[in-house]
């Protein structure tokens, strides 16, 4: 994560990381609220999607431990094993909140 920040910070300073760590929070949790109800609808397609996404912002910021758990949330949504998915969801959960809090260090 710190190299993600740190290339950040050399194209734009301290402000940049600050501003991506916001959009990031902002957008993040209402992306994780989709990913959960597209899950407990059963909704594969919206899941794949919803996870897809956080995994791409996520990686943006360096946070690989989130998004390899929503790309293993992506893949299995994609194949229909709700099992699978609902399993790495945890992950995500688990990542999302750690992720949360070194980004909140990070920018202190």
């Amino acid at each position: 994560m710190r190299v993600a920040l740190d290339g950040l910070r050399a194209l734009g300073g301290d402000g940049l990381v600050r501003q991506m760590v916001t959009v990031f929070v902002e957008h993040s949790a209402g992306r994780l609220g989709a990913l959960d109800a597209a899950l407990a609808a059963s909704d594969f397609v919206a899941a794949a999607e919803a996870a897809h996404t956080l995994k791409g912002s996520s990686r943006q910021l360096g946070l690989t431990v989130l998004a390899d758990a929503c790309l293993a949330v992506e893949q299995a949504s994609k194949k229909g094993d709700a099992a699978g998915a609902k399993t790495h969801l945890a992950a995500v959960h688990a990542s999302y909140t750690a992720a949360k809090e070194i980004l909140s260090a990070a920018t202190a």
